[in-house]
């Protein structure tokens, strides 16, 4: 009788499909050095093997991305998701999200997996955001999404991380992009520009 069984691999080539995915993606070695990038981190960071992370992030971040990396080296974080303005192949900022998770080599924490998602509607492809909408740093755009639930300059602040005045330079610059006079006006143009979420999507 024949065998009609089909033989299936253990194990998938993942870091193969990786590389071809045109979402960016990318490894840091336990020093915030890359270690290794796909298709779209090439595309939107240029060839960084061997260079610091930080060369990728926009000065008023590095602390922010330097925390969320020593969390994972340390094991007090599995995984975590967060905003912060990014620094383009040709120096471009860009307002990110990053969703990061330790990877392992032999039992041990070996550094860092990150996926990127462009938040400022340039893509890694180039393309831009639709003309006139304003382009928000990433703690911009958090500053205005804890406006529309209705948080204040010191709750913000505690959200952020960052002290009170801190807090209120990113209003201030938030009104300023928005071309807007009050952070109600603020939440008001957020929604029209298509900035903001509906609260329960948030």
């Amino acid at each position: 009788m024949p065998n009609h069984e089909v033989d299936t691999p253990n194990t998938l080539d993942l870091t193969r499909a990786l590389e071809e995915v045109s979402v960016p993606a990318y490894v840091l070695d336990r020093e915030g050095r890359f270690r290794w990038q796909n298709r779209g981190a090439l595309r939107l960071f240029g060839n960084r093997l061997g260079q610091s992370h930080a060369r990728t992030v926009a000065p008023e971040d590095l602390h922010l991305a330097r925390t969320h990396f020593a969390k994972k080296l340390i094991g007090e974080s599995a995984s975590t998701e967060y905003t912060l303005t990014a620094l383009g192949a040709d120096g471009q900022r860009l307002a990110v999200s990053i969703s990061s998770v330790p990877f392992r080599e032999d039992g041990e924490i070996a550094g860092v997996f990150a996926i990127v998602f462009l938040r400022d509607g340039i893509n890694a492809t180039g393309g831009r955001a639709a003309e006139g909408v304003p382009t928000l740093t990433a703690r911009q755009q958090e500053a205005l999404a804890l406006l529309a639930d209705g948080l204040g300059t010191s709750e913000i602040a505690n959200r952020l991380g960052v002290a009170e005045e801190t807090a209120r330079n990113h209003i201030r610059g938030l009104l300023r992009q928005l071309s807007v006079h009050s952070r109600l006006e603020a939440v008001v143009a957020g929604y029209r520009l298509g900035l903001l979420e509906p609260a329960g999507r948030r």
